[in-house]
């Protein structure tokens, strides 16, 4: 983030409005952005007037798990010994950027320090994916995770995924729907052919903000563009939203009733998983109940993730109207975990039972580390 701030910074110094900007004031701004990337919070504007901001764009956090991601999967060390040496590197140029280079809000250290780490951990592990770390055991098995905790992940992950996916779906469905208004937004603001470039990237940085926004949308929870506002499937509070180009897709007119259907996006993700993990343990469960579990565990699981992406991308890019964005824990997790984990235990409990045969036929159980269970 410090390279293209001063990068831009560069290109228009000779620009009048940037009289009175240094280097120095560029780099820390790009640091500041930096920390505010990964979940910690920066302060905008003159010393007298300054605004805490805390919405973190997601799509820095992105960058750095791409990043950490493309690094694992390019360099010979596998295993244990690249995430040990790739984390502490990152942690080192996270460290470095928090606390020397950024201007600083007091605090803002250390949650960009564990976010910076965690983004690390996410994109080296899963940038080794072909070579997986020894997690216990001997031999073989000591690069797997016991088959019953790789069925509920491998299930909380496929949920997960197919929820963001129809979020995207619908978030792009309402950009299509809302380009007119994307367009009035850039142009009310007035900048330059510069100013518009760092606007477009900033649009960019937040998609992932409006893709977590997305699946509160989706979940019935609703979220929030703006002090006053809300939006959800059921009901459209409008105000001043701010004038940013990104939120030209927000409607601007209370939902028809059929829109409360979106709430069954979910509820249908939840049920495929499902009935997916139905017949995937088929034969291999001890019990019949074995798999509704499984699902319902992988549900409730995705909808925490899910809760928390959501949470991660909320804040305030301001005071007064600009102060709240996205949607509160709590009340989300609680949405998401009826539609999820409801939906995974009724797909489970729909799909056909394992017969006699295949029960009889010595099949390992769940929980044994049968690979019919991975």
């Amino acid at each position: 983030m410090v390279t293209p701030v001063v990068a831009a910074f560069t290109v228009t110094a000779g620009m009048a409005s940037n009289a009175g900007v240094s280097w120095a004031d560029a780099g820390r701004f790009g640091a500041d952005l930096w920390v505010l990337g990964h979940f910690g919070w920066m302060y905008a504007g003159e010393d007298a007037g300054r605004a805490l901001v805390t919405l973190s764009p997601l799509g820095i956090a992105l960058i750095s798990v791409f990043a950490c991601a493309a690094l694992a999967h390019s360099t010979s060390a596998r295993g244990w010994p690249l995430v040990a040496g790739g984390v502490t590197g990152f942690g080192a140029v996270t460290a470095l950027i928090a606390w020397v280079v950024a201007g600083g809000a007091a605090g803002a250290q250390w949650p960009a320090l564990f976010g910076g780490l965690g983004a690390a951990v996410i994109g080296l592990i899963w940038g080794n994916r072909p070579h997986p770390l020894p997690i216990g055991g001997t031999g073989q098995d000591a690069w797997r995770l016991p088959a019953a905790v790789r069925t509920v992940l491998q299930g909380a992950v496929a949920l997960a995924a197919l929820v963001v996916a129809a979020s995207a779906v619908a978030v792009v469905v309402a950009m299509i729907g809302g380009h007119e208004r994307f367009r009035e937004l850039f142009a009310s603001l007035g900048t330059d052919l510069v100013g518009g470039v760092a606007l477009i990237l900033l649009c960019v940085l937040l998609v992932p903000n409006a893709l977590a926004w997305g699946v509160a949308y989706l979940s019935g929870a609703g979220f929030a563009a703006g002090s006053g506002t809300w939006f959800s499937p059921f009901d459209t509070v409008g105000g001043t939203e701010p004038a940013l180009p990104v939120l030209g897709f927000l409607p601007t007119t209370a939902p028809p009733a059929w829109m409360a259907l979106a709430v069954a996006a979910p509820v249908a993700a939840g049920w495929f998983v499902g009935w997916s993990t139905q017949r995937r343990l088929r034969g291999a469960a001890k019990a019949w109940w074995h798999p509704g579990w499984a699902a319902l565990a992988a549900g409730l699981l995705a909808a925490v993730v899910l809760a928390t992406l959501v949470t991660l991308g909320s804040g305030a890019l301001g005071p007064d109207r600009m102060r709240d964005f996205g949607a509160a824990w709590w009340p989300l997790l609680g949405w998401l975990a009826l539609e999820l984990g409801g939906g995974a235990a009724i797909g489970a409990g729909g799909a056909p039972r394992p017969g006699r045969a295949a029960r009889a036929g010595g099949q390992p159980g769940f929980g044994e580390g049968s690979e019919a269970l991975g």
